[in-house]
């Protein structure tokens, strides 16, 4: 079966003369252009290229095979970009982000571009770099994950940094008292699970463990908000997802005598895995978290 991608990629390549150039054209990455026009050589069993300083040239056979295809090719071209629809984007996203932070991003996109739709997952991060490696989902929008193993294909991109805060109620007997570590480990504490990035980086910042508190109790974000207002004891959020409650007197952050880390945020892609959409996508998200700093 001939594989009409690869001319079609050969059509583009040998028209620019440059991969930088056609690999943007395409919504490929430099190295999967390169790959696919070593498969095509290999294919047809000769050297359809040669490369220099200033780019790359084609050779005789490259030259007479462009001739004798670019035209069916463009054809091609044409008819696809007449009738193929815009292509979904899934999402990895936790809820309490995509309420707090995020909507926003996903407002706009939908704004600028109606024919395409935001399939949105919400699993463990764990689960979510998993399927971003495989092609299951496009991107992913979360704290950086501590336990991510190195991967080239995965990529971390940073958009700026949240902060990790112990919160309390408005009645609770010691909000306006310094909280010590020593008084911490003998009070209730609500946090999200054992395993989350923000516990993570509660455990690191104090250089301590787990076992080291009497009292730990794990719930969402939007659980652990519910609770503190109502109740004594201390919960352990990110700031930028409880604003609206502190804003409304409802909650209080507590000052302590040690330093909680801010905790790095952003996106994660596939190297690999572009389209237009995706491309968009990430403008958008870049321009509303970096450029508005």
């Amino acid at each position: 079966m001939v594989n009409l991608e690869l001319y079609k990629i050969f059509v583009i390549v040998a028209k620019e003369q440059n991969i930088t150039k056609a690999s943007e054209k395409l919504n490929l990455t430099q190295p999967a252009v390169t790959k696919h026009m070593k498969n095509l050589e290999n294919l047809l069993k000769t050297k359809l290229f040669i490369r220099s300083n200033h780019g790359i040239k084609l050779t005789k056979q490259g030259m007479e095979l462009y001739e004798e295809i670019k035209n069916s090719v463009e054809v091609l071209i044409n008819v696809e970009n007449k009738y193929l629809k815009m292509r979904d984007i899934n999402l990895g996203i936790h809820s309490t982000i995509l309420n707090k932070i995020f909507s926003d991003c996903m407002s706009e996109y939908y704004i600028k571009n109606t024919n395409s739709k935001i399939n949105v997952l919400n699993e463990e991060n764990e689960q979510m770099l998993l399927s971003l490696k495989n092609g299951e989902l496009d991107i992913i929008f979360s704290k950086k994950i501590y336990t991510k193993s190195h991967d080239k294909h995965i990529k971390f991109i940073k958009l700026g940094e949240w902060n990790e805060v112990l919160i309390a109620n408005q009645n609770y007997k010691r909000k306006n008292k310094l909280v010590t570590f020593e008084e911490l480990k003998n009070t209730t504490i609500y946090m999200p699970k054992k395993t989350s990035e923000t516990a993570h980086n509660f455990f690191q910042s104090l250089n301590s463990k787990y076992e080291d508190f009497k009292d730990i109790k794990h719930a969402t974000y939007k659980t652990i908000t519910e609770i503190i207002k109502n109740n004594d004891g201390i919960g352990l959020v990110t700031k930028e997802f409880v604003e609206e409650e502190i804003k409304k007197h409802n909650l209080c952050i507590l000052n302590t005598e040690f330093h909680i880390k801010p905790i790095e945020f952003g996106i994660y892609i596939n190297r690999e895995r572009k389209f237009k959409e995706l491309n968009k996508f990430v403008e958008i998200i870049e321009n509303h978290f970096v450029n508005k700093k």
